[in-house]
């Protein structure tokens, strides 16, 4: 068997959105810590010249605007271009009319654009039910030939079948889709990739890795109360937001609001979180990979080190044995209203709470990156929880060359309007519109980093799920549930890794 063989170009000033980043590795200099010298000419600076008018930097949407796509000049004289899609993820897919609502229309507008220039019509064909109904959905009309749909958007965690079972072409036999543009997000692809075949894709027309990038959230105003934000604004900025200081910030952090002289939801804490999906980030914020690629490209579990073991323990001492934390079991929603209604310091979440939850959140807050493991991990990492869309192209499809056009297109498009207009909008915080903390979110954003696991979580679940299951088990043991788990998780990868060299013979 195989297995013995994984808001910094972001929104300068005020809008620095992302190209996003595959994982950082570690090194000497902290992250934060270089800053451009100018460039001299050798002579003094002066003012302009009397009537020579000062040239403005073009904003973020200029700058996204500028960027080219290279797609040819074609005309596809009204033709459906229909997107399979779950029926809750239409947001990132198609908008009937104007409303009035800033994305709905941002979205609307995208399509009208894409389909003024190439006359095609850009068609939703949602599924309802839950995201495994649409996966046996898109299977059945693949097996059926139907050419119900040309493009599948599906969310990852379940879509590893389809890629499997040799329904979806090689994207990168596709003949106008350029993976190197900053619409398409690398650190996906790249490791969704294996060998000379990528089956799945995800660019910026997956709104949904925005929405579900885990950051952490720390109220400002509760922070003042302790004299706290400077430092840690500070140790942010220069590169040393640690995951030992964030600790020694949280620790003692405690308030018994309710007077009743017990640990309750009624009290502050400086840490609140679930623990369940977010407990899954903290491998990469860690900077500890489960698949990495062997030195002939071939994907090999990583994931025992002395490093996951110890990450293990001090998860496990946060969430359950620190006077400073409050996690309650299996209630997922309780940490969000908790640090909505300030009684936490710091919670760990998505970032579609800046939308919906903390949208009208009376105290101020900012979204900062994960603390790094030490001081010498290059930068700040995170990830996104495995509920976003990834993009497949049906063997049975039709005409090729328009799906290739088209998806390009609609990712283009995305990266030019949809994500300035998204970023924008999770901005409107009466706080957030500092550039401090838009700096705060594209470090966040530029440290994005993913793994091949999460593609296949129904074909290696126990891998998958490992970290949260050792600290859901409240013994921080990583060592020994990985040896129960090894053997067998290596022969699913076996075969995953079999299934991609069966199905590029027949690409």
């Amino acid at each position: 068997m195989r297995h013995a063989q994984k808001l910094a170009c972001l929104l300068l000033a005020m809008l620095m959105i992302f190209p996003l980043a595959a994982c950082g590795g570690t090194g000497d200099k902290p992250a934060g810590t270089d800053t451009a010298a100018p460039v001299s000419s050798g002579a003094a600076e002066t003012d302009p010249p009397s009537g020579t008018a000062e040239t403005e930097p073009p904003t973020e949407m200029e700058r996204r605007a500028s960027v080219k796509d290279s797609l040819p000049n074609v005309n596809y004289d009204g033709a459906p271009f229909r997107i399979s899609a779950q029926k809750g993820a239409l947001y990132e897919i198609a908008a009937e009319d104007i409303t009035g609502d800033t994305l709905n229309d941002a979205l609307y507008d995208r399509n009208l654009r894409i389909e003024e220039r190439f006359g095609v019509e850009i068609v939703a064909v949602p599924t309802d039910g839950d995201v495994t109904e649409q996966i046996n959905a898109v299977q059945q009309s693949i097996m059926a030939q139907d050419e119900a749909f040309d493009l599948a958007s599906t969310c990852v965690y379940v879509t590893g079948a389809l890629v499997l079972n040799g329904y979806y072409r090689n994207w990168l036999n596709m003949k106008y889709n350029d993976f190197d543009q900053p619409w398409w997000i690398r650190g996906i692809n790249d490791n969704f990739r294996v060998k000379n075949a990528i089956y799945t894709v995800v660019g910026d027309m997956c709104l949904s890795t925005l929405l579900y990038t885990y950051g952490m959230f720390y109220n400002l105003t509760r922070g003042e109360d302790y004299r706290l934000n400077d430092a840690v604004i500070g140790k942010v900025l220069d590169g040393t937001w640690t995951y030992d200081y964030f600790y020694s910030v949280i620790a003692d952090i405690y308030e018994d609001t309710d007077g009743d002289g017990k640990h309750g939801s009624g009290d502050f804490y400086g840490f609140t979180a679930e623990n369940a999906t977010n407990v899954d980030v903290y491998p990469f914020a860690f900077d500890i990979p489960i698949i990495r690629k062997d030195a002939e490209g071939w994907p090999v579990i990583v994931y025992y080190s002395e490093k996951a073991i110890y990450a293990a323990e001090i998860i496990d001492r946060l969430y359950w044995n620190t006077a400073g934390s409050y996690v309650p079991e299996g209630d997922y929603a309780l940490p969000v209203y908790m640090f909505r209604d300030g009684s936490a310091l710091f919670t760990t979440t998505w970032l579609q709470q800046a939308f919906t939850n903390y949208r009208d959140m009376e105290n101020d807050y900012i979204i900062l990156p994960y603390p790094k493991w030490d001081e010498r991990q290059e930068k700040y990492l995170t990830t996104a929880m495995d509920n976003y869309s990834v993009l497949g192209v049906p063997k049975t499809v039709y005409d090729a060359d328009m799906v290739s056009v088209i998806t390009e297109a609609l990712n283009a498009e995305s990266y030019r309007t949809m994500f300035p207009t998204y970023y924008e909008e999770a901005l409107q915080h009466k706080y957030a519109r500092d550039p401090m903390a838009i700096e705060m979110l594209n470090l966040l954003m530029d440290g994005r980093t993913f793994d091949l696991c999460t593609l296949f979580h129904k074909q290696i679940p126990r891998i998958a799920m490992l970290f949260r299951n050792v600290i859901n088990k409240k013994s921080g043991d990583f060592a020994s549930l990985y040896a129960q788990i090894e053997d067998q998780s290596n022969s699913q990868l076996d075969e995953i890794l079999d299934a991609y060299e069966k199905n590029a013979k027949g690409d």
